[in-house]
């Protein structure tokens, strides 16, 4: 069984693997790590609660089954990371976990996440793509092709101005 519906339609491997469900966990909990260091640098939270919280938002340190046999159970998003993150918490810190944050705020932010981690991939591609596109106009640059406007034939070009002139907007 495919972990995500959309699997198969990413072509990227790289950006096909930041939106499976663990990547979507992940970036959850990276929300959650960073909610509670800034928390803790208001003085909202205690430090040592917030090292805690930072030390055990990592998909290794939380009973994954049990994630996910409370989405089946209770069929929300997010309540029941947060549980296993509060129970993987030693001490008092697990009552830290989500502190005033809401369900919106922790999965809109870790999408956001998962997008900007997508967007670099995507930037990646693009420089490669400039990069061919630009030794390619400089290898063809004096292969003449008719110019075209209007749908018709125009006034004689070449391939190498062509491709000098792919704009990405």
């Amino acid at each position: 069984m495919l972990e995500e519906p959309t699997s198969l339609r990413i072509a990227d491997p790289g950006v096909r693997a930041l939106f499976t469900e663990s990547a979507r966990f992940q970036s959850w909990l990276d929300v959650e790590a960073a909610l509670a260091r800034a928390q803790a640098e208001l003085g909202i939270i205690p430090e040592a609660a917030a090292r805690e919280i930072v030390r055990k938002a990592r998909l290794e340190a939380l009973d994954l089954d049990t994630v996910r046999e409370g989405l089946a159970r209770t069929g929300h998003p997010l309540v029941p990371l947060v549980w296993a993150l509060d129970r993987a918490c030693e001490g008092d810190a697990g009552g830290y976990v989500h502190w005033g944050a809401t369900t919106q705020n922790v999965t809109q932010t870790g999408q956001l996440l998962q997008v900007r981690r997508a967007h670099r991939i995507f930037l990646g591609q693009l420089a490669r793509i400039l990069t061919i596109l630009a030794d390619l106009a400089e290898r063809t640059r004096d292969v003449l092709l008719p110019g075209r406007t209007h749908g018709q034939h125009a006034v004689p070009a070449t391939f190498g101005f062509k491709v000098g002139g792919v704009r990405f907007y």
